[in-house]
C-alpha cells in the first residue's frame, strides 16, 4: 500500500484502529449497496454502535495490499 493511501486513511476522524463507514465509503467511491455487502465481501471486521458502523484499518490495509496489481512492461 502506497503511504499516501494510508495517510488518507489515517487524517480522518478514527477512533483507534477504527474508521467511520463513511470515510471507507468515500474512499473507495462505494455507494450505500455495495457498503452493504462490503464487510462479508471482503472479509472485514465491523463493529456497530448506535446506527454508526466501524470498520478495523488493518482489515482494510489488507485488502488493498492483497491486490497489488504489477505492471508489465
Amino acid at each position: 500500500m502506497e503511504i499516501n493511501e494510508t495517510q488518507t486513511l489515517k487524517k480522518s476522524i478514527t477512533f483507534g484502529d477504527w474508521i467511520p463507514k463513511k470515510v471507507v465509503q468515500d474512499f473507495f467511491n462505494y455507494g450505500d449497496t455495495k457498503m452493504s455487502t462490503f464487510s462479508v465481501d471482503y472479509n472485514i471486521r465491523t463493529s456497530k454502535v448506535g446506527k454508526r458502523i466501524f470498520y478495523k484499518h488493518k482489515d482494510i490495509v489488507r485488502l488493498i495490499d492483497e491486490n497489488i496489481q504489477e505492471n508489465n512492461h
